[in-house]
């Protein structure tokens, strides 16, 4: 089951891709209102398998991995700083002081769907996608409001990522694994608002002891 997740997700993303061109498929963020309540019990699948500039970064950080390209990662030192920028930004979203580039992912779904192109959103568009052939989901690690928003909401949850200390070898390989640089090896759950639920934890654990399931109450 477990190998199935990826190709499973894969083909997800491909649809709600395809939905920007094709009409009689289903739009990204009409899918996101309508299952945002899913939230509140299993934290944010939208950013993982749902949002197509999520998508387009996941699969431009493959091609940069086949190719060779040199890829880099933040220490968490730095990382959990770095990180907050989102929540930062969020934050001043809520007091109407929204910044231009900010838009960036929505302006990704509707300038393909209706063909609309605005030079400034463009530009950090590119930017940004130019970015994540050397880091993973730049744009959704430190300035997406949105995934912010929704990972706030998601801290809570009871169902998410657990990891089965007793059986776990320490090879780090699921926190090389997440394009959210969360150190899922140094906890027992996995609550970080960051979480986007990719499962890409899961599948790169050696010894099955990363899963989605049930919190269990200390």
């Amino acid at each position: 089951m477990r190998k199935l997740l990826q190709p499973l997700r894969l083909i997800i993303q491909a649809c709600f891709m395809a939905g920007l061109f094709l009409p009689f498929l289903p739009f990204a963020d009409i899918v996101g209102q309508k299952i945002w309540i899913t939230i509140l019990f299993c934290g944010v699948f939208f950013c993982g398998w749902i949002c197509p500039f999520g998508a387009l970064q996941d699969w431009l950080g493959w091609i940069a991995q086949k190719i060779h390209l040199p890829r880099y990662k933040l220490p968490q030192k730095y990382q959990q700083y770095a990180q907050l920028l989102r929540y930062v930004l969020y934050g001043l979203s809520t007091l109407n002081l929204v910044f231009y580039f900010l838009n960036s992912r929505f302006y990704f779904g509707h300038s393909v769907a209706v063909g609309m192109w605005d030079w400034v959103n463009g530009s950090v568009l590119i930017f940004f996608l130019l970015a994540t052939l050397f880091t993973d989901r730049p744009f959704c690690n430190y300035f997406c409001v949105h995934g912010a928003a929704m990972g706030v909401w998601g801290v809570l949850r009871p169902f998410g990522i657990a990891r089965k200390e007793d059986t776990c070898v320490h090879c780090e390989r699921c926190d090389k694994a997440c394009p959210m640089n969360i150190p899922v090896s140094g906890t027992p759950f996995v609550r970080h608002p960051s979480c986007i639920n990719c499962m890409k934890c899961v599948t790169a654990c050696p010894k099955n002891c990363v899963r989605f399931t049930l919190i269990k109450r200390p």
